[in-house]
């Protein structure tokens, strides 16, 4: 393969990258619009753009393969590769969270009573809203190659973790005031649980992202 047809097939793999990440963004978003709404069709929505992922996570890891199979990368666009395939699996797993979240506004939640857990919807907005922004500035310094951009990442992580213990001790507090509750109780806080995850695997895309940028891994004081 000549260069330049080379290059345009790494820019290739690094759009449909793009597409799903963007594809993924959008399903979290509709998940946890479902959670808070609980809306069966808002649901429907993020598990369709979930299949959608799945379809291209295949193409990127079929392409990524054959490119570092016969084209023998060397530096820069071995990096690229690999870090490429890796950032694939974590979108992949994440739109793997949001297709969970939605099965269970699905199967359980749009057939339940949710009063219970209004005024803990307002905590869980602000923790989804955190963890999509992540994902999506992790996204912003894949497309753009900036290892300055993803190091930021990794360091937002915290509020979403303060959000997440916050919010495991007011289900407790939940569950045992209204003993009817328990089940509904570990099931939101599974969903809940999830939506933590987003927020972890966007910290490791951007440290994928930071390795392709520079040859290096975050140093060990990145958070």
């Amino acid at each position: 393969m000549e260069r330049k047809m080379y290059s345009e097939e790494l820019a290739g793999i690094k759009r449909l990258t793009l597409e799903m990440g963007q594809k993924t963004v959008d399903a979290v978003k509709f998940a946890a619009q479902a959670l808070m709404t609980n809306n069966a069709e808002t649901a429907a929505k993020a598990r369709a753009l979930e299949k959608e992922v799945d379809l291209i996570y295949r193409q990127i890891d079929d392409r990524c393969i054959v490119s570092i199979a016969t084209q023998q990368p060397m530096a820069g666009d071995l990096r690229f590769l690999v870090s490429t395939l890796k950032i694939a699996t974590e979108i992949e797993r994440i739109a793997d969270y949001a297709n969970n979240i939605s099965k269970m506004v699905q199967r359980k939640f749009s057939h339940e009573d949710m009063s219970p857990t209004e005024s803990l919807k307002p905590a869980v907005d602000i923790m989804a809203r955190e963890a999509v922004s992540m994902l999506q500035e992790a996204l912003d310094a894949y497309e753009k190659n900036d290892a300055e951009l993803a190091a930021l990442v990794p360091n937002r992580d915290a509020l979403v973790n303060r959000l997440n213990k916050d919010l495991f001790r007011n289900i407790l507090a939940m569950a045992t005031v209204k003993k009817y509750a328990n089940e509904l109780a570990m099931d939101f806080h599974t969903a809940v649980r999830y939506i933590e995850r987003v927020a972890d695997r966007s910290g490791n895309i951007a440290e994928y992202v930071y390795y392709a940028a520079t040859g290096y891994r975050f140093p060990d004081n990145k958070k």
